[in-house]
């Protein structure tokens, strides 16, 4: 895959062909490994990524424990990358690839002009603007009014729908760090789940029923 054919195939509500053209000349096309950091915590945003296969997370580092802000899906962007390249701030968060994935990066000195200039890539922010006050909402709905049981089963078939695979290749701390808890508290309410028959404990990955 180059540039012009995520343009065609999967980008092709970035209509413009001036958009088009800037896009081809000025972004690069990079294989991210998974476990890979895409943005750093206290650095400066340089490129801004679209995600166009895999899965990526965005944490807040926070007394060395990692806690999960939101996913990045194929054809999504990071909106705090997108906040921090413009205004030529250091990022508050980490991005970390969950998957092997593809990405197109785009000089973040650019996509500001892009916003101001074309209407489709105005659109394609302000979307990523309202997806990602959604996750926050529901990630507040979440802490507010739901068992944590029923947070931990929602978070890990939400991992496997976005992964499309029923094996979560994830230690008790790796949750309990994404979920704000406890390992224990984890271990403890994942026994529950087995007994209710909705997953399955492996050594070193859990298998979502």
């Amino acid at each position: 895959m180059d540039i012009k054919d995520a343009l065609a195939l999967q980008l092709s509500f970035l209509r413009e062909p001036e958009l088009q053209k800037a896009i081809i000349e000025q972004g690069q096309l990079v294989e991210v490994a998974s476990g890979t950091p895409i943005l750093r915590e206290g650095s400066y945003v340089k490129t801004i990524p679209v995600l166009l296969k895999g899965l990526v997370k965005v944490v807040r580092e926070e007394a060395e424990k990692e806690m999960l802000l939101y996913y990045i899906y194929p054809l999504e962007s990071c909106i705090v990358s997108i906040h921090c390249g413009i205004n030529q701030l250091k990022s508050s968060v980490k991005a970390i690839a969950e998957d092997d994935s593809i990405a197109l990066l785009l000089p973040s000195q650019s996509v500001e002009e892009w916003q101001r200039k074309y209407t489709s890539f105005n659109d394609f922010v302000l979307n990523m603007y309202q997806k990602r006050f959604d996750d926050v909402l529901n990630a507040f709905n979440a802490l507010a009014f739901q068992s944590l049981d029923s947070r931990l089963l929602s978070y890990l078939t939400s991992k496997v729908s976005a992964l499309e695979n029923a094996n979560i290749k994830m230690t008790h701390q790796e949750l309990g760090d994404e979920l704000g808890t406890a390992r224990e508290t984890v271990s403890r309410l994942l026994k529950k789940l087995e007994v209710e028959e909705k997953v399955k404990l492996h050594r070193g990955w859990i298998e979502v029923l």
